[in-house]
């Protein structure tokens, strides 16, 4: 089924422009996102619901409703600096999923694109699971999606809090820090436990000082020349390292 739009003034058009926002998107529970093979891969794991593009697409299911747009709308949707003509609106992903024994938390991670690279590289190393601390930047960003690469649709990603965070331990999870400390473990010699969260702070503050009194343990990647790395490569490095050790 298609729809054209022309006008700015369209309700449905202005419905779509909110989706830009981060109260647009909770309010609609609902989000954007562009580019071919990001839409091919919402479409795979069937959250959309419209997709918006310059002419209609084939092969796309009755249920998603075709939104044809002109050039000038398209650029006003888009969030990329050159947009590729296409855009769908999908319905936020899945919440209620099973925790796996290797949880990542993010604690305060207010960088999109910080955020979607982390995502991506879980992805990349077999995570399952990232919560989310409720201060952090929304999954939703534009930029986090675009910083995925489609990651979002592969890896459990949702908000958390401190109070679930101690159920886990009740559970048997050891929550296990990454911060610069004299007590750290180097990371070459820490011994990863059976079940654990592993906590990455904020860029700018690292792990909140409500957090860090329920940490087990903490472990810090050795390095020379400098002090400490970015969040995303630091998250990186460790994944590949629970993997492949």
């Amino acid at each position: 089924m298609n729809k054209t739009i022309t006008s700015t003034a369209n309700p449905l058009f202005k419905s779509l422009l909110e989706l830009k926002t981060t109260s647009g998107r909770k309010a609609q529970g609902r989000f954007l996102i562009e580019g071919v093979h990001m839409v091919k891969m919402a479409i795979n794991v069937h959250i959309v619901e419209q997709i918006i593009a310059l002419s209609p697409c084939e092969n796309i299911e009755e249920a998603i409703l075709q939104i044809i747009v002109p050039a000038s709308l398209m650029k006003r949707l888009a969030t990329q600096v050159t947009p590729q003509g296409v855009l769908a609106v999908c319905r936020e992903l899945p919440i209620d999923f099973m925790l796996g024994p290797q949880i990542i938390y993010l604690d305060g991670v207010n960088d999109p694109g910080n955020l979607g690279t982390i995502i991506r590289s879980a992805a990349a190393f077999g995570i399952e699971t990232i919560l989310l601390s409720p201060d952090c930047v929304s999954l939703y960003n534009p930029k986090a999606l675009a910083a995925s690469q489609g990651a979002i649709f592969t890896v459990n990603v949702r908000e958390s809090s401190i109070d679930e965070l101690k159920r886990l331990k009740e559970q048997g999870y050891r929550l296990i820090g990454t911060r610069l400390h004299e007590e750290a473990i180097p990371l070459n010699r820490f011994a990863y436990p059976k079940k654990f969260v592993l906590v990455f702070g904020s860029e700018a503050h690292g792990i909140g000082q409500v957090l860090l009194p329920l940490l087990d343990e903490s472990i810090v990647i050795p390095m020379e020349y400098i002090e400490s790395l970015n969040v995303a490569m630091a998250a990186t490095i460790i994944m590949y390292d629970m993997k492949y050790r």
